[in-house]
């Protein structure tokens, strides 16, 4: 991908420590899509912000360390980064304990990070962020801009799975993000579950969004592009955690998408590839080639 093609995109929300066994992890879901769309080859841009204590200053030095615009980073002497207890079963699936309040919580949108998303490619942004209203208020002004191509990753996270909100989110989007789970939970929870295509397909109605992404953990995934349907099965994988197997399967999706280079097939396919990589590995946002995952 040449600097003339490269897309610059920008991911709004929150920046956390995964406390895990084996130690802290800096993440957050945007802010791993943020990285990972950099190493990949985007200009990714992190909007949003941490406390002025230790956590703060190392979670900058990252972002700086792999090359990460911090234009859109932001310092809050009130309250603390952010901190996420990480519990992992046996079968590598993760449950999260999310400290509240915390820096991300006040993401604001100045005129730098209003005049970044404007000219961007696309915005990355997710339900999280937006727990508090600080940022529920914050977002509407990026949500308005008629430039960038939005990309809502719902990325449910009780109790901040607030459904109403999640559709209010939804409405501006180009393009749902979420897994099996969260499909049929936003359709109706208590229903039986419709086949996967019909149930994409009524989520497209209701949110008016013509493009659905629906991973499926082990078993691939699929996309709703307007009419088009598209699927990619699963591969198995030794899985080592599946903390930022999501958040590296949407930059990869991303990218390729946006790119336009490929059919949606062949960019769900790959995306799905390196969601499991990314499972194989500890950590969101573990080392690799990016020649091995972008498709030219």
């Amino acid at each position: 991908m040449t600097a003339t093609t490269t897309p610059k995109i920008v991911c709004y929300g929150e920046a956390l420590w995964d406390c895990l066994p084996e130690g802290l992890f800096f993440g957050g879901a945007p802010i791993n899509v943020a990285r990972h769309l950099q190493r990949l080859g985007a200009g990714a841009y992190p909007a949003t912000t941490l406390g002025e204590d230790f956590l703060g200053d190392e979670a900058l030095d990252r972002l700086k360390g792999e090359g990460l615009s911090t234009d859109l980073v932001r310092r809050d002497p009130d309250l603390p980064t952010g901190t996420v207890k990480v519990r992992i079963d046996a079968s590598g699936s993760a449950t999260y304990t999310i400290a509240q309040p915390v820096a991300w919580d006040r993401i604001p949108v100045d005129k730098a990070v209003l005049e970044r998303t404007r000219s961007a490619r696309a915005l990355v942004y997710g339900t999280l962020a937006q727990r508090e209203q600080d940022n529920r208020t914050a977002i509407q002004e990026l949500l308005k801009l008629d430039g960038p191509f939005k990309i809502y990753d719902v990325n449910l996270r009780p109790p901040f799975d607030d459904l109403a909100l999640v559709a209010e989110l939804a409405r501006p989007a180009d393009l749902l993000k979420v897994n099996e789970e969260e499909l049929y939970r936003l359709l109706d929870p208590d229903s039986e579950k419709q086949p996967l295509e019909e149930a994409a397909r009524r989520l497209a109605d209701q949110t008016g969004v013509l493009r659905v992404c629906v991973t499926r953990a082990e078993k691939g995934a699929v996309f709703l592009d307007h009419d088009r349907w598209f699927t990619a099965d699963g591969r198995p994988v030794e899985v080592r955690d599946t903390v930022g197997a999501g958040d590296g399967f949407l930059a990869s999706f991303a990218l390729n998408y946006l790119a336009g280079r490929h059919e949606p097939a062949k960019v769900l396919e790959n995306a799905c590839r390196f969601g499991e990589f990314i499972a194989t590995r500890d950590g969101a946002v573990p080392a690799y080639d990016p020649k091995d995952w972008v498709l030219v």
